[in-house]
Formats: structure tokens, sequence, C-alpha cells
């Protein structure tokens, strides 16, 4: 599974799970805007069937009061054109609120789960969250959280 946080810097992660197991977080990245389509397109090349989250952007008041900045939006719009070059649906993109996947996973979450990217400015981290929160919603149980150790 391939999860995005997109924006000017894109924070990329990409796990792999087997059922009942512990996913195992492959790679991730931070990559700068004209660069982040080639893991992408690497990755669904290789596995076309992969599935892709993705931080959804919507525009508000206070979007809009603090930038004019179209990076997060184009970047959604080429990943759905990367989905799309693999003969999938667009839609079979999972977009996710950015506020369940920090409340799902904050930082000492993800040390207690030992996922975490070193280095960067959060954005591979917040692909990280994304990536973990649809494995959740897809059945995985984060039980290392549970444990009262």
């Amino acid at each position: 599974m391939l999860a995005v946080d997109p924006g000017k810097e894109t924070g990329l992660s990409c796990f792999e799970i087997e059922p009942g197991g512990e996913p195992v977080l492959i790679w991730s990245a931070e990559v700068d805007e004209e660069t982040f389509i080639i893991p992408i397109r690497k990755e669904l090349a290789e596995h076309p069937h992969l599935e892709v989250a993705c931080e959804r952007f919507t525009i508000n008041a206070e979007t809009a009061k603090k930038s004019q900045a179209p990076f997060s939006l184009e970047t959604i719009g080429n990943l759905k054109q990367a989905v799309r070059d693999v003969g999938r649906a667009a839609e079979s993109i999972k977009l996710q609120s950015p506020a369940d996947a920090k409340k799902l996973f904050p930082n000492p979450a993800l040390k207690q789960l030992g996922y975490w990217h070193v280095g960067g400015k959060g954005h591979a981290m917040d692909a990280i969250r994304h990536g973990l929160l649809y494995l959740v919603n897809t059945g995985w149980v984060p039980s290392r959280l549970l444990d009262d150790d």
C-alpha cells in the first residue's frame, strides 16, 4: 500500500502487510513537486493493484487566507492520473482526513509502533500516518498500541 501526503514537499510511504501480520514499512520519503511522481509511477508499474491512500485536501476560508498555492491539489491530480495510467479509476484512491490520521497516530504512537522517518519536515511522517490509517480502516489492529507494557 502506498500513502501520500500531498504538497509542495510531498510525503510518501510504502507498506507491505500479509493477512494477519504486522505492516512492514518498505520505504518512506519526502520529495519535491518536480520528482514526487517518479516513485509513485515506479510502484504502480511494478504493482498495478497497489492500494493507494492520500490525505484529503479541502480548500476552505482558512486555507484561502494562508496561501493560494495549489501544490496539494496539483499533487492529487497527478496522483489520480498515475492511477488512471495503470488502468484504474481515480476513485480507487482512498482520500483520508489529516485530522483522523494525526488523532489515531500521533508521534508517540508511531514511536511505540516503530514506524519513524528520520529527517525532513514531517511530510513523510504524515504519509506514514495515512498508510497506517488506511490499514486500520481495512482491518489491521495496531495491537502493540493496546499492550499494557
